[in-house]
């Protein structure tokens, strides 16, 4: 099989930096699965729960993609509450509103996460999720979470630590030079291991962290998930080698007897403002 190299845009480690210049379509193909997946699942309830949403809140996912959360949250706030949605993609913006238009209790804006578009203490929580590991100032968006949430308000953080990020495959080798360069693609590869310590700085308290275990369980799902294929042809035109080539279709033969799976750790930061 040929394998070719897409436009740095379109690869997924840099396309969600700025979704609306790149392969929109693919970036949505991969929240869309990413949703279904049992193990995003199980960290979604925890991450909602850890908000602890009570009717009438005003509550806020920062990043959110195609506002499967603000739906979600929409329905634990109630008809009286609000579930806001912040995004600087007018194209994932367009295809939330469009799956919520039956939800009075939501609202989608375009902006910024790292200059929100609030009031001081507008929010009683807030959450962002795998976002900070794109933004150019992830400490922005932290300090905007602290001025937009109200004293006793909870927040949520759940970012992944590319170091942990692992391919089962008998080639360690290879395995080890992909999960690296697709590590280094990322604006803030390491955000996962430094929240705790960055929303301590940013004046939040009482933070409590815990791990959970993202799970691709399969070789298509690993490559819509980890856009595994495009970072071995990434790594193939810059060490020019066609090793990584090599791997990535002896991977994809053996899923047919073994499941290649992947995974990565996301840390779950929950604190709460002052």
């Amino acid at each position: 099989m040929k394998h070719t190299s897409e436009p740095e845009e379109n690869y997924l480690a840099r396309g969600f930096r700025d979704v609306d210049t790149g392969a929109t379509a693919k970036m949505a193909e991969c929240l869309g699965y990413l949703d279904s997946l049992p193990s995003f699942q199980r960290y979604k309830n925890l991450v909602l729960e850890a908000m602890e949403p009570q009717p009438g809140d005003n509550t806020a996912d920062l990043g959110c993609g195609l506002g499967f959360d603000v739906l979600r949250l929409a329905r634990l706030v109630g008809p009286e509450g609000r579930a806001i949605g912040v995004d600087s993609s007018k194209a994932f913006l367009e295809s939330a509103r469009l799956m919520s238009h039956k939800s009075t209790a939501v609202e989608f804006i375009n902006a910024d996460i790292q200059k929100l578009p609030f009031q001081n203490a507008y929010l009683h929580s807030c959450k962002v999720d795998r976002t900070l590991q794109h933004v150019e100032r992830p400490t922005s968006v932290l300090r905007e979470m602290f001025r937009t949430v109200r004293s006793g308000g909870m927040v949520v953080c759940a970012e992944p630590d590319w170091g942990t990020f692992t391919i089962d495959h008998k080639d360690r080798a290879m395995v080890r030079k992909v999960a690296e360069f697709w590590e280094q693609s990322f604006r803030n590869p390491w955000i996962g291991r430094q929240l705790t310590n960055e929303l301590r700085e940013a004046g939040f308290i009482e933070i409590q962290v815990q791990g959970a275990l993202l799970i691709a369980p399969s070789f298509e799902a690993s490559d819509r998930v980890f856009d595994i294929v495009q970072t071995a042809v990434h790594l193939a035109e810059t060490t020019r080698s066609d090793e990584p080539l090599e791997w990535i279709s002896h991977a994809r033969e053996c899923d047919c007897v073994r499941p290649v799976w992947s995974s990565v750790t996301l840390f779950l930061n929950v604190a709460r403002r002052p």
